[in-house]
């Protein structure tokens, strides 16, 4: 693997696989939204190349190479939760995801990876893997296997590998502010109590560090399918906060319980990695903890 492209260039996904590729001498083509407040985000390397186009425009784009490798596709209209349960904003991202299979034949990429969502499962009590049955329940998780399902077919027509990544819970510098994790940081560090649920849920959270190289190593091996990315591991949602509670040092009042779970609340979420261990060589290297400390190290 030489030459890349990446949609979503600038999350914290996009910006973490970008930065794992660079490390491992692999040149980078960033696809970014036209005017964009979040370029500061993106490494400076004489091997990164921009790309200026909104995802509405992606089926226009008339790219000036034809060598690339592999297609990332990070990008995503619209992810929070009102935005998750608009069918018109989610419907027009199974358009885009097309558009970015075309865009990646123009290129000369022989690889797509397409980042789906364990939203594709809905509610599941077993560790998550390519044989789980898919009942999505909201319009990102039925927009989200549509979108899979149907690039999966147009790369078939083309040629073109499909890999389609299923992400449980990822997070990291760049987060966005309405995670969970982002929300408990900021109270933490302005000494406001965070209003919680139970947090009984069994989690399974993936530095982004780590979920770049399970990306960098889908790109690099021969094998397709379907690949759940995550740590293998589960633990209660509990046990997570109070370790951020804990390296913080915060002396507000943890009060868990303070809001109700919502409706169809998904109260177990792990990954089944053997697959991608297998075929990948993947593992993790980045504990919780650690994580944590590199997020907060970033603040200053």
């Amino acid at each position: 693997m030489k030459k890349i492209l990446v949609t979503g260039a600038m999350s914290m996904l996009g910006v973490a696989t970008i930065e794992e590729c660079l490390k491992n001498d692999i040149e980078v083509v960033a696809v970014v939204h036209r005017n964009s407040k979040n370029f500061y985000r993106l490494p400076k390397s004489a091997r990164l190349q921009i790309m200026e186009a909104n995802l509405d425009e992606l089926a226009e784009v008339t790219p000036n190479f034809n060598d690339a490798d592999v297609f990332y596709h990070f990008a995503w209209a619209v992810t929070t939760h009102e935005g998750r349960t608009n069918v018109d904003i989610q419907e027009a991202n199974i358009r885009y995801t097309l558009d970015a299979v075309r865009l990646a034949k123009k290129c000369g990429c022989h690889k797509f990876i397409f980042a789906g969502s364990q939203a594709e499962y809905g509610l599941s009590n077993k560790p998550l893997n390519r044989d789980t049955p898919i009942r999505p329940f909201t319009a990102y998780g039925v927009s989200k296997f549509t979108a899979g399902k149907l690039a999966e077919m147009l790369c078939n027509s083309l040629g073109i590998t499909f890999v389609w990544s299923r992400i449980v819970s990822t997070y990291g510098i760049n987060d966005a502010e309405y995670t969970l994790i982002s929300y408990v940081i900021n109270c933490f560090k302005n000494n406001i109590s965070p209003v919680l649920t139970g947090c009984e849920q069994i989690w399974d959270y993936l530095y982004a560090e780590d979920a770049a190289r399970a990306f960098r190593l889908l790109g690099e091996c021969s094998t397709e399918g379907v690949y759940v990315i995550g740590s293998g591991i589960g633990q209660p949602l509990k046990k997570y906060l109070e370790t951020i509670y804990r390296l913080i040092k915060s002396n507000v009042p943890l009060n868990f319980g303070g809001k109700p779970y919502a409706k169809n609340q998904v109260m177990y979420l792990e990954a089944d990695i053997s697959d991608l261990k297998r075929d990948t060589g993947f593992k993790p290297q980045i504990s919780f903890e650690e994580g944590i400390s590199q997020i907060l190290d970033s603040f200053k």
